[in-house]
């Protein structure tokens, strides 16, 4: 396993986590910025020569960003696009020639609030959308190779969900958890990503999920219906 993120210390921390618990499991740290293609390529090349091989791509890398949608400014535009649709299409560029000659899954993270937005995310659910338009695409397309590509949607606590709650006003954090509490059927709030998403990973990224593709797969406690 190769874990990449573009703040070091979180990605090595998760990395030496994850090596404590399973000490026979070979993983390794390599920092990344997913939104240079160049460094995309680059750091799956890395992991190829050290897993010796590619079966799977988990692309969780995300921006959000509250703003109206009159005044989003042009280099916050620029930065929710590079992140959120761009790193998603140079990482599963990245990975599809080593997945071309042996099959293999890629999950990308789109969102809920794709299809059922709140109010001042308008260019962060038009990010989504088009991560979940592009995952369903590449999937007919890469289909032919035995390359299964699904994207997940989690209501999980992340450190960007911590994030994004710390820049609201202390109302529309209430509205915010009031909202989530009249949504999510179970449990009134965001999941746990060890019990309520990680199993959902693992599935898709194994053969019990063979016969999955083109998919958004809500992990989301009933936050939004999928259609």
């Amino acid at each position: 396993m190769v874990i990449c993120d573009i703040q070091d210390n979180v990605g090595q921390n998760v990395a030496s986590g994850i090596s404590s618990k399973t000490p026979n499991t070979k993983i390794k740290y390599e920092h990344l910025d997913a939104t240079f293609r160049s460094e995309c390529h680059t750091d799956v090349e890395a992991a190829v020569r050290f897993l010796g091989g590619q079966d799977s791509l988990i692309h969780a890398a995300g921006h959000i960003h509250q703003d109206a949608a009159e005044t989003i400014a042009e280099d916050e535009l620029d930065r929710m696009l590079d992140v959120n649709i761009e790193g998603v299409i140079f990482m599963n560029q990245a990975v599809f020639p080593y997945l071309k000659t042996r099959g293999g899954t890629i999950l990308n993270f789109g969102s809920d609030l794709a299809s059922e937005p709140l109010p001042l995310l308008a260019h962060y659910t038009a990010s989504k959308g088009a991560v979940q338009s592009f995952t369903r695409a590449v999937a007919r397309e890469w289909g032919k190779y035995g390359i299964r590509v699904n994207a997940v949607l989690p209501a999980v606590w992340t450190p960007m969900i911590d994030g994004y709650r710390g820049n609201l006003e202390t109302e529309n954090v209430v509205g915010h958890d009031v909202f989530m509490n009249d949504r999510v059927c179970l449990g009134e709030t965001f999941g746990d990503v060890e019990i309520d998403l990680v199993p959902v990973l693992a599935f898709l990224v194994s053969d019990a999920s063979r016969w999955i593709t083109g998919q958004l797969v809500p992990a989301n406690g009933g936050l939004s219906l999928v259609r």
